[in-house]
């Protein structure tokens, strides 16, 4: 009865009940003595009859189970370290994007505090989206507008028929724009930088047409550098871009009150007032003048819309570099305020103004 078939059936029930003596101690319960014995009869018939010892028919599903439970624990071991080397190598790329990241913000955000002590501060917008360029490979689109001001053709009759480039316009062209461009390319993003020319939105202060390209003309070879090459290109706003003149947003013009309060306008029409006076020699009364002020204003917040929009061919993403004060595009911002935090104000302002030089 010391058989190990005993032993595992008298352990297994913990020995309880009457016992039987042997050798003058209690071995094991007598009430199991006949279950172990049909046990080991059992066993032994079954593998002397060829038989399987888990001939029970649950035994098959049994084995089943333990399988499955097996692969199962498997992909589930796989799963996570797939998931630990996944986390591993998506956080390196974030530290790697990080620091070019910063590098490239450090640069941008000291060359803000260069152009005017009090400009508009970069928003943290720009750094994720450079974050999400640099991580997927991207480039960065980049919007810059120049403007075709009506003062040109005074410009143009005081410089001898032509276009003598300024100061800020060489400044812009031969080194800021190519260093800004080198500083991404550096920290290995990509770049697809666009300068559009933008002309009026009125009819009446559009620039000659053999003017505008004899301006457009001398833009384009100021930009020589070899890092323009793929990362930058030029268009022609109303042609290239919306293929047609621009239009104002129609409620902005038609409840002008409810979406731009006095002080604004008033900001606006003594800009305009001494912009015509003193740069372009235009007469207009004051009344012209005004209700021209509240058509571009309309025409701002049209083409805010517009650069938020699907439709907009540079993408959904990308930062403004304006050549003019971050101000300037409050009437953008009427009908999207989202549009404020994408201006990266690094560039010299309003480059084509002779008088800032004098």
């Amino acid at each position: 009865m010391e058989r190990n078939g005993f032993l595992k059936v008298c352990r297994k029930f913990g020995g309880a009940g009457p016992h039987i003596l042997q050798g003058g101690r209690k071995t094991f319960p007598c009430n199991l003595v006949a279950i172990a014995q049909l046990e080991e009869r059992s066993f032994v018939k079954g593998m002397v009859g060829g038989s399987s010892p888990l001939s029970d028919p649950m035994s098959y599903r049994n084995k089943k189970n333990r399988k499955s439970k097996a692969y199962k624990l498997k992909f589930l071991v796989w799963l996570f370290f797939n998931k630990i080397k996944r986390g591993i190598r998506e956080r390196k790329e974030r530290k790697m994007g990080f620091l070019q990241v910063r590098r490239v913000m450090g640069f941008l955000r000291a060359r803000n505090k260069i152009i005017r002590p009090n400009n508009q501060k970069i928003s943290e917008w720009v750094d994720e989206y450079l974050g999400r360029c640099f991580v997927s490979g991207e480039p960065v689109n980049i919007l810059t507008q120049w403007c075709l001001s009506k003062a040109f053709e005074k410009r143009f009759e005081e410089e001898g028929k032509g276009f003598v480039p300024t100061k800020k316009e060489r400044k812009v062209l031969d080194q800021e724009i190519p260093q800004i461009i080198q500083v991404f390319l550096e920290n290995g993003f990509r770049v697809n930088w666009w300068i559009t020319f933008n002309r009026s939105y009125l009819k009446s202060r559009l620039l000659d047409g053999k003017i505008e390209e004899e301006y457009k003309r001398m833009v384009i070879e100021l930009a020589k550098n070899p890092v323009f090459g793929e990362n930058t290109l030029f268009f022609d706003w109303d042609k290239d871009v919306l293929g047609a003149r621009p239009q104002p947003e129609r409620s902005v013009l038609e409840r002008f009150s409810d979406y731009v309060n006095p002080g604004r306008y008033e900001i606006e029409l003594q800009r305009w007032l001494k912009w015509a006076e003193e740069e372009a020699d235009l007469e207009q009364s004051t009344e012209e003048l005004k209700k021209d002020v509240k058509y571009q204003i309309a025409c701002e917040a049209q083409e805010g819309v517009f650069l938020m929009s699907p439709d907009f061919p540079l993408g959904r993403e990308f930062i403004i570099v304006p050549l003019e004060a971050p101000e300037r595009f409050d009437n953008f911002t009427i009908l999207n305020g989202d549009l404020k935090k994408r201006i990266v104000s690094v560039l010299s302002l309003y480059p084509w103004r002779r008088k800032l030089e004098q």
